[in-house]
């Protein structure tokens, strides 16, 4: 069936149907060019033209021949985008660390580097990751064209239309142009957004949600945020503030939180959260239990107040995210971050109350996947920095 064509001038609808294309191949895999016209809607002269642009600029190639029909004719030639030929750089700077990864079109990792980060300087911050990238292209032995961009994660308030980072821990100083300034460093295209909106770019393009046009994912651990793909996007809301999830007020005139309001749900659910909750319980026990790992072992054993705690908190975020659920009818959570470690005496109650608050049968039937956390693994958040790059070739253009 034909699919209405949008308004505009020539260079948008260009543009907006190159992206259909390339997104096609993406979520499908290798395809024919009649299968592309007839799944895009577009004329079979638009597919020609549009796949010999991106076969000569290396964004897709002809992987195999197939086997002509019973009335003959020529033999059907499949097209893939072509992962391999392009690199893309992601990173994720945080307070302590910036995390970096080398990657290809898929954003399959093939090496990483990660140093501290002992200065928060915007120019200084800046130059750290123009020199990650020469990194990469000397040790790597890379030609610099290999690379198409770069993209970095920063926690915090990220207008990622404007390249700005309105707000973030990671920064002196607010509303950085911090994607101009690495752009200007190393000549390569450079987006920036906030750690939780990468991931779920991430995960749209080549993860759990590569399927699904609206879900909700969920990062908590040193602190808690949400990203929500309405209709296949990400959506930021006013300069990037969709998502402050955990800045929700949860109990009124509550716990002080980080960023200095009192009552936050990241106060009573993140890791740091529920560590300082502990010790202001059994203040005999800070110098014994000194670490989350420390109290998620604790909190394994049923009936211990390590255990109440982590159920106390489950449950807590559990009835928030059924507040999402109801209003946002995701078609499935993802859920990653530090946390995920803290096991079923915090998820099991988590989502005993998702279920029991959300409107039936939305919540009930709304599937919960957790995405392991490893320690020693940054790649998963590297890989969604780098996502932010493979999402400008993707991406349909704004109108």
């Amino acid at each position: 069936m034909k699919q209405p064509q949008p308004k505009g001038d020539q260079s948008y609808l260009r543009a907006h149907n190159r992206s259909r294309v390339l997104n096609h191949l993406r979520t499908h895999g290798a395809t024919t060019r009649t299968q592309l016209a007839q799944s895009t809607g577009l004329s079979n002269t638009a597919i020609s033209i549009l796949t010999g642009e991106l076969l000569d600029e290396g964004l897709i190639l002809e992987t195999s021949i197939g086997q002509a029909s019973q009335q003959g004719g020529r033999k059907p030639i499949f097209l893939d985008i072509h992962y391999q030929a392009h690199l893309l750089i992601g990173l994720k700077v945080i307070p302590e660390r910036i995390d970096a990864v080398l990657t290809d079109f898929a954003t399959t990792v093939l090496t990483h580097h990660t140093e501290p980060l002992t200065d928060h300087n915007p120019e200084h911050v800046a130059h750290s990751i123009e020199r990650i990238a020469r990194h990469f292209i000397v040790t790597q032995g890379l030609n610099p064209t290999q690379i198409k961009g770069i993209g970095v994660a920063l926690p915090g308030i990220i207008d990622t239309h404007q390249g700005l980072a309105i707000h973030t821990p990671s920064l002196t100083g607010h509303h950085i142009p911090l994607a101009q300034m690495v752009q200007r460093l190393t000549g390569l295209p450079t987006v920036i957004d906030n750690d939780i909106n990468t991931f779920a770019v991430a995960e749209r393009l080549y993860g759990h949600g590569k399927n699904s046009q609206n879900f909700l994912v969920i990062g908590n651990g040193n602190g808690l945020g949400a990203a929500l793909v309405l209709d296949g996007q990400i959506h930021t809301g006013k300069n990037g503030g969709a998502g402050e999830f955990g800045h929700n007020t949860a109990v009124l005139h509550g716990r002080t939180c980080s960023c200095g309001r009192k009552g936050c749900l990241e106060a009573y659910v993140s890791e740091p959260a529920l560590l300082q909750q502990y010790h202001e319980l059994h203040p005999t026990k800070t110098e014994s239990v000194t670490s989350i790992e420390n109290l998620i072992d604790l909190a394994q054993h049923p009936h211990t107040p390590a255990h109440r705690l982590f159920t106390r908190a489950g449950h807590l975020l559990g009835l928030h995210l059924s507040y999402l659920v109801n209003t946002y009818s995701p078609e499935l959570i993802v859920f990653g971050g530090e946390a995920v470690r803290l096991g079923d005496p915090f998820f099991h109650p988590m989502q005993q109350a998702l279920q029991t608050h959300s409107f039936t049968p939305y919540g009930q039937d709304t599937p919960l996947i957790l995405v392991p956390w490893n320690t020693q693994d940054f790649t998963h958040w590297g890989r969604g920095a780098a996502s932010l790059a493979a999402q400008h070739a993707f991406a349909q253009p704004r109108a």
